[in-house]
């Protein structure tokens, strides 16, 4: 038996040696003959040597479209079966790019492999696709308006939203001149999430007005927020490059019930048209234990009470501050209108403002009118929605009649 085996292996072994190489060289050849075409979906476009004036539609910062091409590869069946989507890139040579919508010829020349262990040069033989067309263009440069936006979410408890300032930036942004007078056209907008800001951070922060007196709350806007979305980028994210954008704030108000630590006057109005009825000689104010009187003029007796507004605005508006009852009709049965008054809303406006600039840091005039115009805004609110309280949940509303030509307050 043994005999038999070594016959077969080493009988004419130098014949069965070269035949053995034949066949492997044989089968080598024949391997590599086979063709085999694949499709290669969504193969990333790099771009080189783009002139320093030119630039290309959709040419993200790394030098890669954001548009791909779908290729059709013929060549190796081995080399063709291994390749995946992510193993190749098409490198186009925009030196070569002669006219605006240049339609570009893709061939093995172009592909770069990504996969060291893939040849493409040696092993492709054909590459074919559809029409993909490059978009060039003149590079230009300019600003582009950021609005910065409502934020959404909700203000931690205890506090409350007040605006966001500055309201408005600018990008300066280079790229295709068609993409970017798009953009400047629609112009760039942010907003931040109210629900990214804990109540641990706002109770940390003092307030910059007055020392740290006053309950509006300025939360510095965190530099990783600092970052607007670019369309024409696939939306990628970019650091706002506006010095301005140094000073983003949020401002909140802190949630306080507030005394006004002032006795206010109450004062009967009696319109024109009913003078001959209803006039000062006939209807007077009937103190009662509500009212007192000091110096000829009758004040709310009771302590009163104003929140949703900050210390800084009562400190400004207290002080002419007075309660308006509106003669309006000797019918008993008729309560009578009456109403919150602020004297000379327009000066004390003035007066808050000044305030504000003046604790405020120094900045450019442009920030200057912008920071001014939001605080005038935020006076008109607080004078929009103030109102007086006897305590946290009761709100004054004050019940009157004219009853034997008296105006009694029956209820507040």
């Amino acid at each position: 038996m043994e005999s038999v085996i070594s016959s077969f292996f080493f009988h004419n072994w130098q014949r069965k040696l070269l035949a053995l190489l034949t066949a492997m060289i044989v089968w080598f050849f024949v391997s590599h003959s086979i063709t085999e075409t694949k499709m290669i979906r969504n193969v990333p476009i790099r771009i080189s040597n783009l002139p320093n004036d030119k630039t290309i539609v959709g040419l993200l910062s790394n030098g890669i479209l954001s548009k791909r091409i779908n290729l059709t590869l013929t060549g190796a069946k081995d080399v063709i079966e291994e390749i995946e989507p992510g193993d190749l890139e098409v490198n186009i040579d925009a030196s070569s790019i002669d006219h605006a919508n240049w339609i570009a010829q893709i061939s093995k020349k172009n592909l770069l492999s990504l996969n060291p262990s893939i040849d493409l040069a040696n092993n492709i033989s054909s590459v074919t696709h559809s029409e993909f067309v490059i978009k060039l263009n003149r590079l230009m440069t300019t600003k582009v308006v950021i609005d910065i936006l409502p934020p959404k979410g909700e203000a931690p408890k205890g506090y409350e939203f007040l605006d966001i300032w500055p309201q408005q930036l600018e990008q300066t942004i280079s790229g295709p001149e068609e993409e970017i007078n798009r953009l400047k056209a629609k112009g760039l907008q942010i907003a931040f999430n109210l629900d990214d800001i804990l109540k641990t951070d706002l109770d940390s922060l003092k307030s910059l007005q007055q020392g740290g007196n006053n309950n509006e709350v300025s939360f510095t806007v965190p530099a990783s927020w600092k970052q607007v979305a670019i369309p024409f980028r696939n939306y990628a994210l970019e650091e706002i490059n506006d010095p301005s954008a140094a000073h983003l704030r949020i401002d909140f108000l802190r949630h306080e019930f507030l005394p006004i630590e002032r006795e206010l006057p109450v004062r009967v109005f009696f319109p024109t048209e009913n003078l001959a009825e209803l006039n000062p000689e006939k209807i007077t104010l009937d103190k009662g234990d509500i009212l007192t009187s000091k110096y000829g003029v009758d004040l709310f007796g009771r302590p009163l009470y104003v929140k949703n507004v900050s210390r800084l605005f009562l400190y400004v508006i207290r002080d002419s501050l007075e309660i308006a009852i509106l003669a309006s009709s000797t019918n008993e049965n008729d309560a009578l209108p009456w109403s919150l008054e602020v004297m000379t809303p327009h000066d004390l406006e003035e007066t808050y403002v000044a305030y504000q600039m003046a604790n405020g840091k120094q900045i450019s005039n442009a920030l200057s009118r912008s920071r001014e115009k939001l605080y005038r805004k935020r006076f008109r609110d607080y004078l929009q929605h103030l109102a007086l309280y006897l305590s946290t949940d009761h709100k004054l509303n004050i019940d009157s009649t004219i009853k034997d030509n008296k105006i009694k307050i029956s209820d507040y």
